[in-house]
């Protein structure tokens, strides 16, 4: 999840839409439909929330430790990393996404 997050930030484009577009088409090889995207977009904004109310360390959850460091790709701040690995762990846990037989 981590690591998709970053992917995300690196190359999925400027804002947030884009970017779930992005890390959804990366995890399940098609685009999301707009219900689908609507969610993940509410998701990602209620994480936010908690970022800046300070009920959320972003370095603990993107690193897995709050003294842990990423380096991040430019005009990512650490929040954002945090947040993108929320919703990475949200799209590697779809049903679509993993192989199940």
């Amino acid at each position: 999840a981590r690591a998709l997050a970053l992917r995300t930030l690196r190359e999925g484009g400027p804002d947030d839409a884009s970017r779930i577009d992005h890390a959804f088409l990366l995890c399940t090889s098609r685009r999301p439909s707009a219900a689908e995207k609507r969610e993940l977009l509410s998701f990602l904004g209620a994480q936010r929330e908690k970022f800046a109310a300070g009920s959320l360390d972003p370095w603990e959850v993107a690193t897995g430790s709050a003294e842990k460091r990423l380096a991040l790709p430019p005009a990512a701040t650490p929040e954002d990393a945090g947040v993108w690995t929320l919703v990475a762990r949200v799209l590697l846990n779809l049903d679509e996404t993993l192989t199940k037989n």
